[in-house]
């Protein structure tokens, strides 16, 4: 693993004692610009929620067909907000909406308020599809997670409150 120099993009081999137990650099916070910073996250949340993707993904449910399911999870939205919502094309949407009512995972009725729409409701089969592939993911990481030290542990759970903080405001 290499570590980023926090006055330029120059790269060094990490200190041997800053190795982590999954073969990762402990990062050493001293010293480390915001800029550095940002890009490590980038990088390591990027890779965390593709990996986590793809944990999701199965026969049953492509990662697209889940982020719609988690967006008709809480009430109906029509095929246009979806595609606002996933920032896709409207025929992108409805190839996704429709491999998902041919699944039997949603439905689509017309819009009380403008019949020219379509609400997307999810069903009882749709949740139970969306629920097996979170427990996926959420075993692939509680495995990940499991191999930490407490106090590596403690560090991610404060990551997590940052991050979550981060991405509400």
């Amino acid at each position: 693993m290499t570590q980023i120099s926090a006055e330029n993009t120059t790269t060094k081999p990490a200190p041997a004692a800053a190795q982590g137990t999954l073969g990762e650099a402990k990062r050493q916070p001293r010293g480390v610009g915001a800029g550095v910073l940002a890009a490590e996250l980038r990088v390591a949340v990027m890779r965390t929620s593709r990996r986590l993707r793809a944990e999701g993904a199965s026969r049953e449910i492509s990662p697209g067909q889940y982020s719609v399911l988690v967006g008709v999870l809480n009430g109906p939205l029509t095929s246009g907000q979806l595609a606002d919502r996933e920032q896709i094309q409207a025929p992108s949407m409805t190839r996704i909406v429709n491999g998902l009512a041919a699944a039997g995972f949603v439905t689509r009725e017309a819009n009380p308020q403008d019949r020219r729409q379509v609400l997307v409701q999810i069903t009882a089969a749709g949740t139970e599809a969306l629920q097996r592939a979170r427990t996926r993911r959420t075993e692939w990481l509680a495995k990940r997670v499991s191999a930490l030290t407490t106090e590596q542990r403690a560090t991610l759970h404060q990551a997590a409150l940052i991050l979550t903080e981060m991405s509400s405001s």
